[in-house]
Formats: C-alpha cells, structure tokens, sequence
C-alpha cells in the first residue's frame, strides 16, 4: 500500500530563513556599492495564515532583526574594489535599497494548497541612494507540502535610476477598493495594475473582486512626446471614459500572448476594470 505523503508545517524559522536567502541571491551590483532586496512579501495558505497570525508581528521583528544581522555580516566579509579608487581600503557596501518590509498576505492561487508558503523578493519603487542601480529583478520562491522549493526571477521593467527619487510624478489615480479611498502616485514611465499574485507583479495592486485580472492593465508614458497610452490585458475587459479598449491579449495554442496593442489614454479619464473597479486617471500638467 502507498504510503500517503506528509505535509511539511510552514515554520516562522522556515519563513526567515528563506527571507534571508532570497535577501543574498537577489543581490545587485551597482558601481559603488552592491544593493539587496528590501522588500518581502510572504503568502501563505489560508490555514497556515489563520495558524501564524498571532504570531505575524513577532515573525515580522525577528527577520528584520536577521536581515540587519545578515547585512552586518556581509559587510564585515568584505566586498570587490571599487572601480578607479585607488584607496587599497575602498571596497563596496551591501545596501538595503529602502526600509526593510516585510508583510503577510492570503494566497489566493488555485494551487495554494499544494504550494503553502510563497515568498515574492523585490526592490522598492524609489529611494534615496546616490548611485546609479542596475536592472533589477524580482523573485518568486515557491515552497511545495513535501518541502521542495523552486525559484524563478524576472527582470523588473528597465533600468532603475536611484538618484531619481520620488519627486516626479506624472499622473495621479484615485480609487476605491475593498479596503477604502486610495490615491496612487505614478512616478515612472509604465506601470501595470490588477489585483496582483505571488507570482504576478502589480505596481498598483487592487483589493476587488476576481472579475478584475491579476495583471488587468498597463499604463504607459512616452517620454518624449509625454502622452499616455493603455493596455488591456485582462480577460473581462477595460473602458476608457464608456470605449472599450482594444484586447492586447491573444490565445495562441493554448498560451496568452501580448500583441502589444495600446490605445491613447487622455489626460482626464475614468477607466473601467470589468464594470466592477473604476480608477479616476489624471495627469500632471507640464
């Protein structure tokens, strides 16, 4: 007779430990020092989310405490020579790009009971460092019942100047959601909302119902001509101010695939997420 195969217990240890590995394989180099994630999102099966959440705060403090601990002790190992310093002495720090997060969160995938504990790595959207970063990325580590693990990392979109910061902003969003009145900031060229995953990376993420898409729409600014263009990447549709906008998603063999249709977006606009969440768009003014 087979014998039934045991379901591994997500730990609070298990949980830091993990955060602290995604933390060091996330590493980026930049000219001057080298940056590490600073940003972890950890999603947990409903049953293990309601067994932990006593303990969320306490789990919280302690991976913050060894994130610090960890960062401490790499710079104490040392690091490679900065290039044209001649200061035998000078070599880069390891830098948390930002204030360390970390934040629990339901996962709500069909597969969340196969796949108990997700943790979802990545760097902040601004922040104040004096260098220029790399491109960076951001990474999913996915931790099956029967304790096996696997990674995947995807390339956040383009390049990050960290010497921006966040004093531009190109347009504003306000909404209502699940959770109440919000306003969101957009402070680069493109940006992607929809009510997010582990594994889907929302730079606006909704709390709403299921009618809209994990990865709804994009928005996107022309740098040089300064205009707003839409994409429509859901499956139960996107209007802007009452027009539908042009599906940009295409079924091929059984796969999604983004024929990159876009369509203006005016400075002044409402758009719809499947009838069932509405953002108010409005740009800046130059």
């Amino acid at each position: 007779m087979q014998q039934e195969q045991q379901t591994v217990l997500v730990t609070p240890e298990e949980i830091i430990h993990l955060i602290l590995d995604e933390m060091e394989a996330g590493l980026c180099p930049s000219y001057y020092s080298n940056l590490v994630p600073s940003t972890f999102d950890i999603y947990l099966y409903i049953d293990d989310l309601e067994r932990l959440r006593p303990l969320q705060p306490r789990i919280r403090d302690e991976a913050i405490r060894a994130l610090g601990d960890k960062l401490s002790k790499l710079n104490k190992s040392g690091g490679l020579k900065i290039p044209l310093v001649s200061d035998k002495k000078s070599r880069k720090r390891f830098e948390a790009l930002g204030e360390w997060s970390v934040d629990f969160h339901e996962n709500t995938d069909d597969d969340a009971r196969d796949v108990p504990l997700i943790i979802h790595s990545s760097f902040p959207l601004t922040s104040g460092s004096d260098d220029r970063a790399g491109t960076l990325t951001e990474r999913v580590t996915k931790r099956r019942t029967d304790g096996q693990t696997s990674t995947t990392a995807t390339l956040r979109s383009g390049n990050i100047d960290t010497k921006r910061g966040a004093g531009i902003v190109y347009a504003t969003l306000e909404y209502e959601d699940e959770t109440g009145a919000h306003s969101y900031q957009m402070t680069k060229d493109q940006i992607k909302i929809g009510r997010g995953a582990a594994d889907r990376w929302v730079d606006l993420k909704l709390s709403t119902k299921k009618d809209v898409s994990r990865e709804h729409l994009q928005i996107r600014r022309d740098p040089g001509s300064g205009k707003f263009f839409i994409k429509d990447l859901s499956t139960l549709g996107t209007t802007v101010n009452g027009k539908r906008v042009p599906a940009s998603i295409e079924q091929v063999n059984g796969e999604d695939v983004d024929r990159n249709i876009e369509a203006p977006l005016p400075n002044k606009a409402r758009i719809s997420l499947a009838g069932v969440a509405f953002l108010e768009f409005r740009a800046s003014k130059p």
